[in-house]
């Protein structure tokens, strides 16, 4: 039985009769029933199997007793931050309290701890001691190995040892979590799940063995030879030593655009529950938007999106994304406007590789474009022009942007198209920023010139008889990256966009990207060269500040 919601309080369980749940997800977000939301995902999914499930979503972290609400389950507890991770949610760049949270009611912060992972699975464990725990979502993923902790300023443990749960869904998850959950409905062992970690006795055979955890956590020398082995070797079983024990990672499954058109065809009710009184602000920015892949082929250091979702572009068939446009549009309330049809990784979708994703580079587009790499940017503007003509649509825009070196190196007359039709006055791109040297820190060397993509957009835009700007998303304090070239890129970009942007982010060593371990170790752990790093807050927030009005007055 499919439900409009899977039920997130006692009386709703009882409501549909049932004398318990098999699992309950318990997320630091609002239960929004959207294929965007990891929980809405993994709750439907389990459902599709046969199971019983319920949502916890932001529960009372300070009242132990909240995560006892449905009983002990019969399988599982599922815990994940939500969306975002919770340290991120929690504070700024500078390390301030935020006094916000896009994924809660009414937009407003505190309702969800810091490290929410641990605090929920400690929670789980104090209410229940022989209930299996299963760690999913963004937090998880990149918390699995030792990992440099930017608010701690010091190298931590895996989560998978201070959360004390029994099993680490890294990835996206939807197979992994199908698999334990038949595991422990037949009484079988979670050993040996492709996509998980596990903590063992001995290590399996034929496993890569990382540098131990004590000394990965005490040296920034053996810090940087383990994450070298780490980020290369993703497509092998991992192992590293902690304590009298081993944590072992398991490689990703393969994802098949098939078993994504399924997921996205579940019967998700594309809204937040109805007890919600107040807006979810993140909820609101992707209420008209359609997810159209998932993979990203840029690598680039600061950004997890690789080593989570993995850099193979997995598409979803044409005819999965028209039929949710047809149930977007069919949506009450809907305006008419389609304000996204991409992904994280944006113009991706369609892109191919000739030798199959098997291959030892860590980017598709870094140091060069590699041969074996074929865009289709017609395949996506293709999908674009179906939606736009679909029934009950007036408009069909890129609001996630574009990578624009990528869109001209494929096919710079499709520019003209977009301008035109799918671009809703703005168009977003991330150069992040203009300097070589940084750029390359970044992994990001751009594959075209920005001033010649700034000049063809606003032609084309002319052409179109549309006026239209482009919205720069920049960083400041990435190593590598000195006051000099924030300077020299606040003239470059005031000269290309006449304007002063205010998307600057200041960097944040996010847990196991490259970015963080050279943030850490000062120098690049797959090179070895030598990094400048901007540590102390002045010196970053001098970077920072170089495009706001108080640094040069």
């Amino acid at each position: 039985m499919s439900l409009q919601f899977l039920p997130i309080s006692r009386e709703e369980v009882e409501r549909l009769g049932w004398r318990s749940v098999d699992a309950v997800i318990i997320t630091g977000d609002a239960y929004v029933d959207h294929p965007s939301f990891g929980a809405a995902v993994i709750g439907r999914v389990l459902e599709a199997e046969g199971y019983r499930v319920a949502i916890l979503p932001m529960p009372l972290w300070r009242t132990p007793e909240a995560v006892t609400v449905f009983g002990k389950p019969r399988l599982f507890f599922g815990v994940t931050s939500g969306n975002v991770d919770s340290m991120l949610a929690r504070f700024t760049a500078f390390k301030k309290v935020r006094n916000d949270d896009p994924y809660a009611p009414g937009g407003g912060g505190g309702g969800k701890p810091e490290r929410a992972v641990i605090v929920y699975a400690n929670m789980i464990r104090a209410a229940y001691r022989d209930v299996p725990i299963v760690l999913g979502g963004i937090e998880a993923s990149m918390r699995r190995f030792a990992h440099y902790d930017f608010w701690d300023d010091r190298v931590r443990r895996s989560i998978l040892l201070d959360s004390k749960a029994d099993i680490l869904v890294h990835g996206m998850g939807e197979s992994q979590v199908v698999e334990i959950a038949h595991r422990l409905n037949a009484g079988e062992s979670l050993s040996d799940i492709p996509g998980t970690v596990e903590v063992r006795r001995d290590p399996p055979a034929g496993a890569l063995m990382l540098p131990p955890e004590a000394e990965t956590v005490k040296d920034r020398n053996t810090y940087a030879r383990f994450y070298g082995e780490f980020y290369r070797n993703q497509h092998r079983v991992l192992a590293q030593e902690s304590g009298k024990r081993y944590i072992v990672q398991h490689p990703s499954p393969r994802m098949e655009s098939e078993r994504l058109d399924a997921i996205y065809g579940l019967p998700f009710a594309r809204r937040p529950h109805p007890s919600y009184r107040e807006e979810v602000p993140g909820f609101s920015v992707i209420r008209s938007s359609i997810n159209s892949h998932r993979g990203c082929v840029s690598g680039c250091a600061f950004c997890s999106l690789g080593l989570h979702q993995g850099r193979r572009i997995v598409p979803r068939s044409e005819d999965s994304i028209m039929e949710e446009v047809a149930r977007l549009s069919a949506e009450e309330g809907f305006g008419g406007h389609i304000t996204d049809i991409g992904g994280p990784s944006a113009n991706m979708y369609g892109t191919v590789c000739a030798a199959d994703w098997r291959c030892s580079r860590q980017s598709c587009l870094h140091p060069d474009l590699c041969r074996n790499l074929k865009v289709n940017t017609a395949s996506w503007m293709k999908l674009l022009a179906r939606a736009l003509g679909a029934p009950g649509v007036r408009h069909a825009t890129v609001g996630s942007g574009i990578r624009y070196d990528l869109f001209m190196r494929d096919d710079p007359s499709l520019l003209k198209i977009l301008a035109r039709d799918h671009v809703s006055g703005q168009l977003k791109i991330a150069p992040e920023h203009t300097s070589a040297g940084v750029l390359d820190v970044m992994r990001k060397k751009h594959l075209y010139g920005l001033e010649e993509f700034a000049e063809a957009f606003f032609a084309a835009s002319r052409t179109a008889g549309r006026r239209q700007y482009i919205l720069p998303y920049l960083m400041s304090c990435h190593p590598g990256c000195r006051m000099a070239d924030m300077k020299a890129m606040r003239e470059r970009v005031l000269s290309v966009f006449g304007f002063m942007p205010e998307q600057v982010q200041a960097f944040i060593p996010l847990p196991l990207t490259l970015s963080s371990a050279i943030y850490h170790t000062g120098f690049d752990p797959l090179t070895g060269e030598k990094v400048f790093v901007a540590r102390g807050d002045q010196e970053r927030r001098g970077q920072h500040d170089v495009f706001h009005k108080k640094a040069n007055n």
